[in-house]
């Protein structure tokens, strides 16, 4: 399988970690790579929650392959006694392992090829069984899930799922007349897929097979939870190709002219991708915690780049300790140093009974999911400031409305505020800006009642107006 051997050092090293504790296999930062083999040997040697966090980290990181494959596996299974099932997740893992990137490191050797072949048919064919299996809602579930994992990637998970969402109809020369930009998007296509042949033959299989009928008779129109659209496509090339990655401008060109020249509205899709993708924001504010018997939490592991760790330095000093402390105490947990210790343990953090700023904007995060109104209106204040989350004024807005779905007189306020500016993909609206400020204050927010008091005194000590008394 084209694993690292592992030499004595590996194995003491697996024996330090069993001392450690899981805490700290799971708590441990990106310093030291692990892979499949590592996770083998800490499911066995340890716990399976142990290789579990060890595969996670591997597949989400560095689109390990063989981790992807063994978390499919793991969450698949439907032996009465998994108590790791899930549905849901096996897709995410299968689908991902299917698409890895990882595959062309194993074409050239005879004997992987084989087993990463056998590897992907049987993904597939699970794909096809979950597509089956999964409700309406789950199937939206799994993909937003997958979105969230390639773009934490960075700029190479952007690429990749732009080119997951492909159609293929205007990805180069052909019948559009891509040009010289055409004509290199399709060079890298077909170099791509050449390291997948295997994977295309597997599904081609699957294309008119007992599955596929089943799917029909179902009234599933879909074969996989990602829809190909040439439009989203270009919008992650666009995300791409901003964060410098050498290859998207070749993509972006060689499919924004295809799309431009496909039908008559494709200049409208192309212009709408660019703007979508300048307001373009993930799925979750963090991964979804799962639903299994086990109780292990489905550990996050998006990596942490410079922008995000500047904003958790502002989140350190400028995030209010009591919004934090609402935030935990609304979740269940007491707000003292032991109620505090027990949520970090939640997390798998280490129970020092102090947030640190991380731990605040996840339990802010954690509490405007569960509906409270008071943390749905300080993370749309984080979104709009880039303190804790980088800013994005389009998940404010979503998060203002959310808290002012509850009638919260701060969040129709900010909201009156964001229509007023119209910040970066938000439309200013000044009729709609005044509503939302008159709905602040008619909630009983202090400081909109206090500034249309001072309106109204004005007005009132001004000269008489015509026909005033």
């Amino acid at each position: 399988m084209n694993a690292k051997k592992k030499s004595a050092g590996g194995a003491r090293r697996i024996a330090v970690m069993a001392l450690a504790g899981l805490a700290m296999i799971a708590g441990a930062g990106s310093a030291a790579f692990a892979d499949y083999t590592d996770g083998a040997l800490a499911a066995k040697r340890i716990s399976m929650e142990a290789g579990i966090r060890i595969w996670r980290k591997a597949a989400w990181l560095d689109d390990d392959f063989l981790s992807e494959v063994q978390l499919g596996d793991t969450y698949g299974s439907e032996n009465g006694d998994n108590k790791f099932y899930d549905p849901v997740e096996a897709y995410v893992w299968y689908f991902l392992a299917a698409h890895s990137n990882g595959i062309g490191e194993h074409v050239r050797d005879g004997y992987a090829r084989r087993i990463v072949s056998n590897d992907i048919h049987r993904s597939l064919w699970h794909l096809n069984k979950l597509m089956i299996l999964l409700t309406a809602d789950e199937r939206q579930d799994a993909r937003n899930r997958i979105v969230y994992i390639l773009s934490c990637r960075g700029a190479d998970g952007f690429v990749q799922l732009g080119q997951i969402h492909t159609t293929g109809m205007n990805s180069g020369g052909g019948d559009y007349g891509g040009g010289d930009s055409a004509d290199t998007y399709g060079a890298l296509s077909d170099m791509s897929r050449s390291y997948n042949s295997f994977r295309d033959r597997s599904q081609r299989e699957f294309d008119y097979g007992r599955e596929a009928q089943a799917r029909q008779t179902m009234g599933i129109t879909s074969s996989s939870v990602i829809v190909p659209n040439d439009g989203e496509a270009l919008t992650y090339f666009h995300i791409a190709d901003a964060m410098g990655h050498p290859l998207a401008k070749e993509y972006l060109r060689g499919l924004d002219r295809g799309v431009r020249r496909s039908s008559a509205l494709g200049n409208r899709i192309a212009d709408d991708a660019a703007k979508k993708a300048s307001s373009w924001s993930a799925p979750y504010e963090f991964y979804p915690a799962g639903n299994n018997a086990s109780g292990v939490p489905y550990t996050d592991e998006c990596y942490t780049n410079l922008d995000k760790q500047r904003a958790l330095v502002l989140a350190a000093t400028q995030v209010p300790p009591k919004a934090a402390e609402h935030a935990v105490s609304f979740l269940g947990w007491p707000t003292t140093q032991q109620g505090v210790m027990k949520f970090q343990s939640f997390l798998v953090d280490a129970p020092t009974g102090r947030l640190t700023a991380s731990e605040m904007v996840r339990a802010i995060q954690m509490a405007a999911i569960k509906g409270d109104a008071s943390s749905q209106n300080s993370l749309g204040v984080m979104y709009a400031h880039g303190i804790g989350v980088l800013r994005n004024y389009v998940r404010a807005e979503y998060w203002f409305k959310k808290a002012a779905d509850q009638r919260y007189g701060a969040a129709l306020y900010h909201l009156g505020v964001l229509y007023k500016a119209g910040p970066d993909g938000i439309h200013q609206d000044l009729s709609k800006a005044n509503d939302y400020m008159a709905a602040s204050a008619m909630a009983g927010f202090r400081p909109t009642m206090n500034q249309l008091g001072d309106l109204l005194n004005a007005a009132a000590s001004g000269p008489p107006r015509p026909g005033q008394h």
